[in-house]
């Protein structure tokens, strides 16, 4: 004896799994149906079936509004009103920043002023004097001296005729000792100006010197010593401490000249 288990056409059960389920089935089916479609239905009849179907169909399935039907906030109108909406430190961060640009254009204009002397009183600077052969660029120290309008003057030499003899009473001499042969060649002039004018204060610059110089070693030649380049700190030291070391080598000469009975 053989057993036949014979499934139920799916269009029976529609009952079962729903009338939705039996419509799709059978609009599926349709298109492979040998059979003509009834012919006693007009087309109202068709329509209203199909549309029946559609809704049927779509019945068990969530309806999802178009993107462009979603609701959606506003667009800011510029980049910085989002920044400003969303960041709340936006604002502060600008404000830091065109701060900051405005002290940076202050500090760069305070680093290009001209340097100012606050040690040394211009006014008991009677005349600058500047020994040099240098025929290029300037020395930087005589750019400081034209910037605080001191008198200033250019000498060749240290010959009888020259003006360094007539000087007024506490000028400066500044000796650019490498343009004139350097020390060696120099020391004699400048003993003998030493001597026949000790009320000059005289700096000598050089590079080829180990450091600077603000000591009473070199007295005899001069007051002060500078290794060149120097800094503008530098610089000013040296004319404050001049008048200083000139006035110990003027109160020297004054001890030989009463002890040799002059």
């Amino acid at each position: 004896m053989v057993w036949l288990h014979i499934t139920p056409h799916p269009a029976q059960n529609g009952s079962a799994l729903g009338p939705w389920l039996g419509r799709v089935i059978a609009r599926l089916r349709a298109p492979f149906s040998t059979s003509a479609p009834p012919a006693g239905r007009t087309h109202a009849e068709r329509a209203a079936y199909n549309r029946g179907f559609s809704e049927g169909f779509s019945a068990g399935f969530t309806r999802v509004a178009p993107l462009s039907r979603l609701p959606m906030p506003s667009a800011p109108a510029n980049i910085a009103e989002l920044s400003s909406e969303h960041s709340p430190e936006a604002a502060p961060t600008a404000e830091f920043s065109a701060t900051s640009s405005t002290t940076q254009l202050a500090s760069a204009s305070s680093v290009r002023a001209a340097p100012k002397f606050h040690a040394v009183d211009a006014d008991e600077i009677s005349l600058v004097l500047l020994l040099s052969r240098r025929a290029g660029s300037e020395l930087p120290c005589v750019e400081w001296i034209s910037e605080h309008g001191l008198p200033f003057r250019r000498i060749a030499a240290l010959q009888p005729t020259s003006p360094i003899w007539s000087a007024p009473h506490g000028a400066l001499l500044l000796v650019d000792l490498d343009t004139l042969g350097g020390v060696a060649v120099m020391a004699e002039s400048l003993m003998r100006l030493r001597e026949g004018r000790p009320d000059i204060s005289i700096v000598l610059l050089s590079e080829e010197v180990a450091g600077h110089d603000f000591g009473l070693e070199r007295l005899a030649l001069a007051d002060i010593t500078l290794r060149l380049p120097c800094a503008f700190a530098s610089f000013e030291f040296a004319l404050a401490e001049a008048p200083i070391n000139n006035a110990i080598w003027q109160e020297r000469m004054a001890e030989a000249s009463m002890a040799s009975g002059n």
